[in-house]
């Protein structure tokens, strides 16, 4: 066998031998590669716990400084009879007027959170509309609105806006002792 013949051989034994490894090895890379996509989540996943974990004082206050602002009902008390006409006394102060209102049979809860909606029908100008809802809004994390409806009169009220829209509002419960938790006084 000439020297030239002997060399080709053997790159061609190198290349077979190369290719077989590389298919041999194929399912092993892709393992590589799933270990290593799971390495690099678990590593984001942790970067991100240590994060929320460098933040739980500032969340604390803030939840604290939230749960001043969130009003408190007494346990079994309906809610909507006093959120009802703080919206109707609210909307009248910037001569929004609510022709129709009605609150969820369904209180909403969420730890010691609760939430119900309460849906109300009005007329009134596109000012008086803007000023209630900015009104409402300033409120912060006591209520917001989900749904809005706004389409124009015809006739008689020609100019004028009516619509509506559903409003969930935010409280908690008097604990059952009688006394409201620090941070929030029971509304009467």
């Amino acid at each position: 066998m000439a020297p030239r013949e002997r060399n080709l051989l053997f790159a061609t034994l190198a290349v077979a031998l190369l290719a077989g490894t590389w298919a041999f090895l194929a399912p092993q890379r892709a393992e590589w590669k799933d270990y290593r996509d799971r390495r690099d989540d678990l590593d984001d996943r942790l970067a991100k716990a240590e994060r929320m974990l460098g933040q739980q004082a500032d969340v604390e206050t803030r939840l604290a400084e939230f749960r001043k602002g969130v009003p408190v009902f007494a346990e079994g008390k309906r809610a909507e009879a006093e959120l009802l006409p703080e919206v109707d006394r609210m909307a009248s102060r910037h001569g929004l007027a609510l022709v129709r209102r009605s609150a969820s049979d369904k209180e909403r809860e969420a730890g010691d959170l609760y939430e119900t909606t309460l849906t109300c029908e009005w007329e009134g100008t596109l000012d008086a509309l803007v000023h209630f809802l900015y009104d409402q809004q300033s409120q912060g994390v006591v209520s917001d609105i989900r749904q809005l409806r706004i389409q124009p009169q015809t006739g008689a009220k020609l100019g004028t806006l009516k619509g509506g829209f559903e409003m969930d509002c935010a409280y908690r419960r008097e604990a059952a002792g009688g006394g409201a938790e620090a941070g929030g006084e029971a509304a009467e």
